[in-house]
């Protein structure tokens, strides 16, 4: 294991910090879903009440003796919501703790950098698993190879592997996420967002087009995960959604627009409408969250409607690419839109971040060993085969916790978006 720190223990190294050769933190849902409440909870099911009468019985009566006939009382239902447990594990061996120990011999001690950032490693695996529908699915594959010891998956053009991690272990199940191929075994030791391709470090037995890729520590049918974006923004009008059917409740299915004529204003508007109509009233601060390939889109309209303003002696270059650098928003439709790099590319879920919050059994922390305090309750010594002392530490950190809508109703999607060649 002490190999791998050999990067850091050159004897002549550049002296200014390591530029990062993998993706950095780019956490826009749990920014936008952090604004909004945060409930503890037990052991037990969180209950979210909702309304869905006012009450009261109108019609017609008779001024002359006539019946006034009955009433009614207002009428209410509750949706169900816990926890759910995810955990990010590191271990070194004493040889990487005492060789990188000096500044002299390593310019940066790896142990002590997972212990004070390891939290945010953390929260950017948490925000790539909560754009998915509450199962512990994270990338569908398309095509495969087996070549060379190894599996390479191809995966589709909804997420690729935008929510997968180089380095991280991975559970392959069947495109029906019935049986497990392989149960935390191998890890992406390679990750090519253009092609949309990770390569594991073995071959999956059994590898077959149409695979899952879920995180480490599931098992059975139907792994499930947290109940993230796709959960609670859910076009179906059939199954379950927090206990509630529904077939039976259609309040709770968010409003949807068909976009297959790609994210325009009519879209946006007619999803406006729809919340309008539904609702009497669109709720203040709703926002959009969009791949950067729709963001693309909507920069090419502005560009035709920019060319239909001006006139001919007037007209000159439009270049949408200064527009577009550093900017984490747009505006379009008079909505407010965030770009998000995690999100299904063909699809805009709109999102009422007051109308979210998070279920919670305890702050995200170190895992601590019970009874114990400080450094001992974190960094648990480990031990060999033989019973005795291993020479190496584990720590790890966790998060208990799942979101939750409190008015899955009032958000909305558009969904069945094009893409442009350059993103397919």
């Amino acid at each position: 294991m002490a190999t791998n720190t050999l990067w850091q223990q050159s004897e002549k190294i550049r002296q200014e910090m390591f530029p990062l050769w993998f993706s950095q933190n780019f956490n826009v849902l749990t920014d936008l879903i952090e604004r909004g409440e945060v409930e503890r909870v037990g052991e037990r099911d969180y209950r979210i009440p909702f309304q869905l009468t006012f009450g009261g019985r109108g019609g017609h009566y008779d001024p002359q003796l006539g019946d006034m006939g009955r009433g009614s009382s207002p009428t209410g239902n509750v949706m169900f919501q816990s926890f759910y447990t995810f955990r990010l594990n590191f271990e070194f061996d004493m040889l990487q703790i005492k060789a990188t120990s000096s500044k002299e011999i390593a310019k940066q001690n790896p142990f002590l950098k997972c212990v004070a950032d390891g939290a945010r490693e953390l929260v950017l695996l948490w925000d790539k698993i909560i754009h998915r529908n509450g199962t512990a699915a994270l990338a569908t594959t398309v095509s495969f190879s087996n070549a060379s010891g190894v599996t390479v998956y191809t995966c589709d053009n909804l997420f690729g592997t935008q929510l997968l991690r180089r380095g991280q272990y991975y559970t392959i199940y069947d495109p029906t996420l019935t049986t497990a191929k392989s149960s935390g075994v191998l890890w992406a030791t390679q990750i090519n967002t253009q092609a949309r391709q990770v390569t594991l470090s073995g071959v999956v037995p059994g590898a077959a087009t149409g695979d899952i890729i879920c995180f480490e520590g599931v098992s059975g049918p139907q792994p499930v995960g947290p109940r993230g974006l796709q959960y609670w923004i859910n076009p179906a009008t059939s199954g379950v959604t927090a206990g509630i059917n529904r077939a039976q409740e259609i309040q709770i299915v968010p409003k949807v627009v068909d976009g297959t004529n790609g994210l325009n204003v009519d879209a946006i508007m007619a999803l406006y409408h729809r919340l309008l109509m539904d609702r009497g009233a669109v709720a203040q601060g709703i926002v959009g969250c969009a791949a950067p390939a729709q963001q693309a889109y909507v920069y090419n309209q502005m560009m035709a409607l920019q060319m239909n303003l001006i006139e001919g002696d007037k007209a000159n270059a439009f270049d949408r690419l200064p527009r577009l650098k550093g900017k984490k928003i747009f505006m379009w439709g008079d909505v407010t839109h965030y770009v998000d790099i995690h999100q299904d590319q063909t699809a805009v879920p709109y999102i009422v971040p007051s109308d979210w919050g998070r279920a919670q059994l305890a702050p995200t922390g170190f895992f601590e060993t019970p009874g114990k305090s400080g450094e001992d309750a974190r960094f648990i010594q480990l031990y060999a085969g033989s019973g005795a002392p291993a020479a190496g530490v584990w720590f790890g950190l966790t998060k208990d916790e799942d979101l939750y809508s409190v008015n899955p109703g009032e958000q909305g999607l558009i969904n069945n978006l094009p893409l442009a060649a350059f993103y397919q």
